[in-house]
């Protein structure tokens, strides 16, 4: 069960969601952690469970602007199965100090699992015209230079930036009605 204090009444409306590791931990910066978030994105979408409009995966941090019917549901299964695979991922790769920070982490709330990976809830903004799109897509496109790591936002692989330049991307991403 989610301990989100926001609330999605409107499935109609995109909304701005944004998944964080716990303590800001930069768990999200080899590719192949990346690459679980883009497979699971994939597959929300090929199920039509999600549509994505715009996305950034930062290395401890992602921003989506999304919409589905069970926005709630959707993120609780998005966030549980990355959680998971990326937890497989850093020890598989022995990386045992990772594993064991997440495990002091877990609060004594979470019964069914060890390790806490992601903050709890998800903050949904919900966005209600094209103007307040645009903006939302602008910060998340921009997230990786003002952090320093690129130059330009179609620069950062990890984002649908370079969708919107005419790139191929990582996801496709689905079209936004103006």
């Amino acid at each position: 069960m989610t301990r989100n204090r926001y609330r999605v009444f409107e499935s109609e409306f995109p909304f701005l969601v944004t998944g964080t590791v716990v303590n800001w931990l930069d768990l999200l910066k080899p590719n192949e952690v990346k690459q679980i978030i883009i497979d699971s994105l994939r597959f929300l979408k090929q199920e039509n469970s999600l549509k994505v409009f715009a996305f950034v995966i930062m290395q401890n941090h992602l921003h989506l602007i999304v919409s589905s019917n069970n926005l709630p549901g959707v993120m609780c299964r998005f966030k549980s199965f990355t959680a998971k695979k990326i937890i497989q991922y850093y020890k598989a790769s022995g990386e045992t100090h990772l594993i064991q920070k997440l495990s002091a982490i877990n609060p004594e709330y979470h019964s069914e699992s060890k390790h806490q990976f992601w903050q709890e809830g998800y903050c949904p903004k919900k966005i209600i015209d094209f103007k307040t799109l645009q903006q939302k897509i602008d910060y998340i496109h921009f997230n990786p230079v003002r952090k320093g790591y690129v130059d330009s936002p179609e620069q950062w692989k990890w984002s649908s930036a370079r969708i919107f330049a005419g790139m191929d991307g990582m996801l496709e991403i689905d079209p936004i009605m103006a």
